[in-house]
């Protein structure tokens, strides 16, 4: 929220925070600008005050209809700046200490955003050199103030989850109606690939407004026991073996994503897979049951580590090198990012908390790619007013498409 980012600045004794933007459009440029669709920019942000977005003249309706104050580059003497710089990090660092200075920052700036990280130290070494303290700590200030979201987010989070659940529907309507011949699927009289499957998800992701930004996990088999394994396209379906579907698009307007993940099973389901999943689902209902608002993330980790541990499964915690059982993480937070904070990992520097506003995932999974069996549920949740997480996702979770 926004107001959260006045109180980190305040915090640390920051006036002024800078979010540079250059070609491609960074999640924290996104925020603040409320999604300007510039392809280089300025935001400039003073504590206690409103965003100011520095547009290029090419891009200056665009960023007016962010509804934001704005200034044009030449406001601030842009050509002559950069005319007469000895290289681009000095101009840079002059142009940036003019446009602080007239805004009315001080003394006290923090940088974020997708400056190259050589320009962006040099930069930072020209405006000490002119008096400002520039910010050196390891927090991203706007990720961390990106993490409560805004009713408005939550809102645009919830309609990705919507058209999400409807690319689902379309993968479990074609494993339904596909006929077991032998060791394989038949649909539309011939064997189904794991890459049919994968262009349905990539043509119903863009049919329903949204953008694949990476590879949809969905894999079968030993790759289903690899959390991150894309599968294998040319890959014919089997029966009796996990499929898992990860699917996490984003909105193609406002940037927000989803993260959804359910593991299916055609055909007579192995006693051994059935074990597995019904232990993943307790699992993911006991830490749906338990989270709630003033707790830290990490906890609920150790609470499925202790209900996997209890049953005989390696974890993490129990062996950090395991590759097979309950091998990452709980969940994370969903936002402009598909993985932001809260996260929830054990390391002793990670002290986020659930909060109100926090869209978070619960996915706990259990992995033994030897045996060909992977199975990973995962559903996005929002931590309401009252503190208690609530579901964003419809959808069944059995192993039954």
């Amino acid at each position: 929220m926004l107001s959260d980012l006045d109180r980190l600045m305040r915090e640390r004794g920051l006036d002024a925070l800078l979010v540079p933007m250059h070609e491609a459009l960074h999640p924290s440029f996104r925020w603040i600008t409320r999604g300007a669709k510039v392809t280089r920019g300025y935001a400039v942000k003073l504590a206690g005050r409103d965003p100011i977005l520095v547009s290029y003249p090419m891009e200056r309706d665009e960023a007016a209809a962010t509804g934001l104050a704005t200034r044009l580059i030449h406001d601030f003497g842009y050509d002559r700046i950069f005319k007469s710089a000895p290289n681009t990090i000095a101009g840079y660092a002059e142009f940036f200490d003019v446009v602080l200075r007239e805004l009315g920052g001080s003394s006290s700036i923090a940088i974020v955003g997708s400056l190259p990280f050589p320009l962006y130290l040099g930069i930072a070494e020209g405006l000490e050199a002119r008096g400002w303290r520039v910010w050196r700590g390891a927090d991203d200030l706007v990720q961390l103030a990106r993490k409560r979201k805004e009713p408005w987010e939550i809102a645009a989070i919830r309609s990705v989850g919507e058209r999400t659940e409807q690319v689902v529907d379309r993968v479990r309507e074609v494993l339904r109606g596909a006929a077991i011949s032998g060791n394989h699927l038949i649909h539309d009289n011939r064997p189904l690939t794991l890459g049919d499957l994968k262009r349905l998800v990539s043509s119903e992701i863009s049919r329903l407004g949204m953008l694949e930004d990476h590879d949809t996990i969905l894999s079968q088999g030993r790759d289903a026991g690899i959390p991150h394994s894309r599968g294998d396209a040319a890959a014919v379906v089997r029966p009796s073996v996990p499929i898992v579907l990860d699917i996490f698009p984003a909105d193609r307007e406002s940037g927000y994503f989803f993260d959804l993940t359910r593991t299916f099973c055609v055909g007579p389901i192995p006693d051994q897979l059935g074990r597995l999943h019904a232990d993943v689902l307790e699992a993911f209902e006991l830490a749906r049951r338990e989270m709630h608002a003033g707790t830290l993330a990490s906890s609920y980790q150790h609470l499925v580590c202790d209900f996997f541990e209890e049953r005989g499964y390696a974890t993490t915690r129990s062996n950090p090198a395991t590759l097979e059982g309950y091998v990452h993480s709980l969940g994370h937070g969903v936002g402009l990012d598909v993985h932001e904070k809260p996260f929830f990992g054990l390391a002793s520097t990670n002290l986020d908390e659930i909060e109100p506003g926090d869209v978070v995932t619960i996915e706990p999974g259990l992995y033994f790619p030897d045996r060909e069996l992977g199975v990973r549920i995962e559903d996005t949740l929002v931590v309401n007013e009252e503190g208690r997480v609530e579901t964003l996702c419809r959808s069944d979770r059995g192993l039954r498409p």
